[in-house]
């Protein structure tokens, strides 16, 4: 029974090993190892791919973060001559003794506000002869006003402002109504 056993377990490994194993001529195993070589460089090719698009995505979201920070250098250097202004124009009225040239003064300082404002692409919301549009006006105050039409504006109470276009704060406006 021993003998019966021992050779019936020889049996069964040799049949295990059968079909464990393959057997192929040269040319076929030839072709399978090219084909996994192949396989194996796409895959590293394909792992590089992604971890470079994971480091250019890191890094233009830093590059995001640091525009976001510093966009406004520029904006500052520009609106440090009209603060260098101001504190000149502060001085003279401390000493002044002729209102006319501190309001000549002012005015020109207002100039200079105005052009750097326009110049990055900030403009006043016309309120004068316009009438009243809910997207670019804001009604604090109606009153009657029997020589005009109804929504006409009378006078602009806070200026309205656009950035390239779109709306940034609305202008603050009273205007006409019709007699009740």
């Amino acid at each position: 029974m021993d003998n019966k056993e021992t050779k019936n377990n020889k049996e069964a490994k040799n049949n295990n090993k059968e079909a464990d194993s393959v057997t192929l001529a040269r040319k076929d195993y030839d072709a399978l190892k090219a084909k996994a070589d192949e396989r194996d460089a796409y895959c590293d090719k394909y792992l590089r791919a992604q971890a470079e698009f994971e480091n250019a995505r890191k890094r233009m979201e830093k590059d995001k973060l640091d525009y976001a920070r510093f966009a406004s250098d520029s904006l500052i250097l520009e609106f440090f001559p009209i603060l260098d202004s101001l504190e000149i124009a502060e001085k003279h009225i401390k000493e002044a003794k002729d209102f006319k040239a501190v309001q000549e003064g002012v005015d020109m300082i207002q100039l200079q506000i105005q052009k750097f404002l326009k110049d990055i692409g900030i403009e006043r919301i016309k309120t004068e002869g316009a009438k009243f549009d809910p997207h670019l006006h804001e009604p604090i105050e109606a009153v009657e006003a029997p020589d005009k039409e109804e929504g006409d504006i009378l006078a602009e109470l806070k200026t309205g402002y656009k950035l390239n276009g779109r709306l940034l704060r609305p202008a603050s406006v009273r205007i006409a109504k019709k007699k009740t």
